[in-house]
């Protein structure tokens, strides 16, 4: 492998890396590159097996072989090129529904089933990130494995046993005092950027632990390997792993990459991130440092400002955004009220206009929701009308601090339809998002909301922002939950729980 330029203080961290890019190293997996020769040849890809000369057993065993449907940013570095033989640690970076739980899967499927010797390590950000999307998810290890090589599960012994004997070990990113005593022939760590406890600690624990050999790894002059698969995140764990450079090959990957495997509304969206630096690390998969720590200050509110005149008739929903000031001094922080309306445009996505900010201080206990059922009466009437003649329109307020205390609190002025949801991100987490559509002009200042833009300009979501951006929070949340296209197995980070609703519908 070529010997890799010094780490540099320009704006791109991964300068003089070895980097597989579907520019440089294709974008078709084996399978696509069938299909794509029988359209060149006979205008359709159908009767894919006959007119290869296939019969349905080998058929099936190209359909149960995983490592047919990779594309080359998917693949191990020694199957893209032999320059990268003797990789030590693959840093596959991509966008969120790229492939890389995929990737990753099938990297221990193939070395587990290569070298009956390996000893195997699975590292996530939590045990049940690891069973949900590692194991068991649409890209795990126990869902990807071929029939005859499908691996035992033992819950007890957190560990996954290969027909052929290999054994496979999962450990969360949680304390880096566990992995020690252990050594492993293989890693695989998933998702980093969630990694949420000492990160870096527990990334060099994996390096030390990593020092098992086999009899395969020997003759073939294989060193302990390391495949690291997530959304790229300027942090300092990040920097740590681009500092060990030696035997280190990179690839990137995109979301639209793989847009195939996606929903279309999903799609649309990576293609809108694409125009904020927030975006093209999360959708676009690109690693930069010099990030904005205030999400919100590049987005030009100007250029998507509507006049409340020509706001739309109708939207498609309304919902008061609220964030009472619970737990605090009611004195001290303000009680975030913001009012959001959703409407379907033709341009096939879902705008979110910022109608009203309400949000005040007060010392009375129950003035947010005196203010908030105000303001969904007021909107209801902008709101398009359910299968029962009933307006969309609701309040939704986050439970983490007040429980059921802020439905309790509105029910007692009026049975109105409120939902709820116990946060379990970070603000930060919640708003980047958001500050992507924002930035894509998806989001509408519905005339001036001076307050709540300075507000924004300066939110960063670090903790205690308390009377800092309860404004934001309540306009981020209604966003988050209704515009933002979610999809689950997309890593760890920023995955919402189910809803629990509260009040009549």
């Amino acid at each position: 492998m070529a010997k890799a330029a010094p780490v540099t203080a320009g704006k791109d961290p991964l300068r003089g890396l070895p980097v597989i890019r579907p520019e440089t190293h294709g974008r078709h997996s084996l399978i696509d590159r069938l299909a794509l020769d029988l359209r060149e040849r006979f205008g359709s890809p159908e009767d894919f097996a006959a007119r290869l000369g296939m019969s349905k057993h080998e058929l099936l065993a190209l359909y149960y072989e995983p490592e047919n449907s990779l594309r080359p940013t998917q693949q191990p570095p020694d199957m893209v090129a032999a320059e990268y033989s003797r990789w030590r640690t693959w840093f596959l970076l991509g966008g969120r529904g790229a492939g890389k739980t995929h990737a990753g899967a099938c990297s221990v499927l193939r070395e587990a089933r290569l070298d009956p010797e390996a000893r195997i390590l699975i590292v996530g950000p939590t045990y049940t990130e690891i069973i949900k999307n590692q194991l068991e998810g649409p890209s795990g290890v126990l869902t990807l494995a071929r029939p005859e090589f499908r691996p035992e599960h033992l819950k007890s012994k957190k560990q996954l046993i290969f027909p052929n004997g290999v054994k496979a070990d999962y450990l969360p990113a949680a304390d880096a005092d566990k992995f020690r005593g252990y050594g492993y022939t293989f890693e695989w760590l998933d998702e980093i950027v969630a990694w949420k406890k000492d990160p870096v600690a527990v990334w060099n624990e994996c390096c030390r632990v990593g020092r098992g050999t086999s009899k395969r790894m020997r003759e073939l002059g294989l060193s302990s390997r390391k495949v690291i698969t997530t959304t790229p995140a300027p942090t300092e764990l990040f920097r740590e792993i681009l500092k060990q450079r030696r035997g280190l090959v990179l690839s990137c990957s995109n979301t639209l990459d793989n847009s195939a495997h996606l929903d279309g509304d999903y799609a649309l969206q990576a293609l809108d991130a694409k125009k904020s630096p927030i975006g093209r690390r999360e959708f676009w998969g690109e690693l930069a440092f010099d990030l904005d720590p205030a999400l919100f200050r590049g987005v030009d509110w100007n250029a998507s400002r509507v006049k409340p005149k020509d706001q739309p008739p109708l939207f498609d929903f309304i919902v008061i955004g609220l964030d009472p000031a619970t737990g605090e001094k009611k004195g001290a922080d303000e009680h975030g009220i913001v009012v959001v309306g959703v409407r379907r445009e033709e341009d096939g996505r879902d705008h979110a206009y910022v109608l009203a900010d309400l949000s005040l201080k007060s010392p009375e206990p129950a003035a947010w929701a005196k203010k908030a059922v105000a303001a969904l009466k007021a909107w209801e009437p902008f709101a398009q009308k359910d299968g029962g003649g009933r307006p969309r329109a609701w309040i939704f307020a986050e439970t983490n601090t007040g429980g059921s205390m802020v439905t309790a609190t509105i029910h007692t002025l009026a049975k109105v339809k409120v939902l709820t949801e116990r946060a379990r991100n970070s603000k930060a987490e919640r708003a980047a998002p958001v500050s992507m559509l924002a930035a894509a002009g998806l989001v509408h200042m519905v005339g001036k909301h001076e307050k709540l833009e300075e507000q924004l300009g300066k939110f960063t979501g670090a903790p205690g922002g308390h009377a800092r951006d309860d404004r934001v929070d309540a306009m981020v949340w209604p966003i988050y939950k209704h515009v933002v296209k979610m999809r689950r197995n997309i890593g760890a980070a920023a995955i919402p729980e189910s809803v629990a609703e509260h009040g009549p519908e």
